[in-house]
């Protein structure tokens, strides 16, 4: 398998005015009706939140809020960003790309993988 991840993202979190406290509860807002691939990565990135100890909730009355921008033109490609919003700043991360050439389908590990890029990139370890 060969698998291309452009990491080319921007510290949203660290251009935020304030540091995100971990076990504060967060706002994830992911696409309506996406494909499989996107369903997977905003998983992913739930998952991510909840082991760096944030709280993801329903909503959006989080004071912490990340809004996935994401499509799929292909089972094999998956684009996405994430758009933080604190404390009234809105900071809009770069766009990442995986692909898997080999593969009807990305592979769940590397969207996890990719999940935990956009989430380092944004909010931190």
């Amino acid at each position: 398998m060969r698998l291309f991840l452009r990491p080319a993202l921007v510290l949203a979190g660290a251009m935020i005015g304030t540091p995100l406290a971990a076990s504060s509860p967060v706002t994830l807002i992911c696409p309506e009706n996406p494909v499989p691939a996107m369903a997977r990565l905003c998983a992913a990135l739930e998952a991510g939140l909840r082991d760096r100890g944030y709280r993801p909730q329903a909503g959006g009355g989080a004071p912490l809020r990340l809004i996935v921008e994401a499509d799929s033109p292909g089972p094999g490609v998956l684009n996405a960003r994430l758009i933080v919003e604190q404390d009234g700043s809105r900071q809009v991360g770069e766009q990442g790309q995986i692909t898997v050439i080999d593969r009807d389908s990305i592979p769940f590990a590397q969207i996890e993988q990719f999940a935990g890029t956009l989430l380092q990139r944004a909010i931190g370890p």
